[in-house]
């Protein structure tokens, strides 16, 4: 009987974290020293890098934030986005501990993600590059990114895809028809967008 390797383990547990589209909200509480008021918050997304955060208040980009999240524990990090209703935190953790948060977050995805209907809404945005291209089969044609999420977006075009159809947005998106709009259709992306990339700035 073949024993297995504990890398190969491990690097299976990081592409489940970084591929996963169903995540668990996790319950908080935040603070920025030296002021030792605690603030309630609600991941929004997660990294085994990065967390964005729903809270009522904002902490300035550059902040040195301190955060204690339900399951997880306590974590160090540096607010590098505000956005409307929170902010992105980029986890202050070296590199042997980063894998580890990475096995816990595909762990506790599968025991807590939600199913279904209860699938949450991650943070929407309208890039700056809007209009691309997507794939359908095998030919590509044009349209605009309505608003952007790391789950999906909505996309403007005259062509109507029905659901359940296969396409590929920009170069490498791979994403399924879920509805028709008014103005087009919207789509599932296959994967979640990487956390550490999704700002006004990305390209599909």
């Amino acid at each position: 009987m073949r024993r297995s390797d504990p890398r190969l383990k491990q690097e299976e547990e990081e592409r489940l974290a970084a591929e996963t589209v169903a995540e668990p909200r996790f319950d908080g509480r935040f603070f920025v020293p030296p002021d030792p008021r605690r603030y309630p918050c609600r991941t929004i997304d997660m990294s085994a890098e990065i967390v964005a955060l729903r809270s009522d208040f904002r902490p300035s980009v550059g902040d040195k934030v301190t955060l204690d999240l339900d399951r997880w524990g306590c974590f160090e990090g540096s607010v590098i986005r505000r956005f409307d209703g929170g902010f992105t935190l980029d986890l202050e953790v070296s590199d042997r501990p980063r894998a580890h948060v990475a096995m816990q977050f595909a762990w506790l995805t599968r025991h807590f993600a939600p199913n279904g209907a209860q699938y949450r809404s991650h943070e929407r945005l309208c890039p700056k590059q809007r209009f691309t291209t997507f794939t359908v089969a095998q030919v590509t044609l044009p349209c605009e990114i309505l608003d952007l999420s790391r789950s999906g977006a909505s996309l403007r075009t005259e062509v109507r895809v029905p659901p359940g159809e296969k396409v590929m947005i920009g170069k490498r998106t791979q994403a399924e028809v879920i509805r028709q709009t008014e103005d087009g259709f919207a789509v599932r992306f296959r994967r979640l967008l990487p956390l550490e990339i999704f700002d006004e700035d990305i390209e599909l």
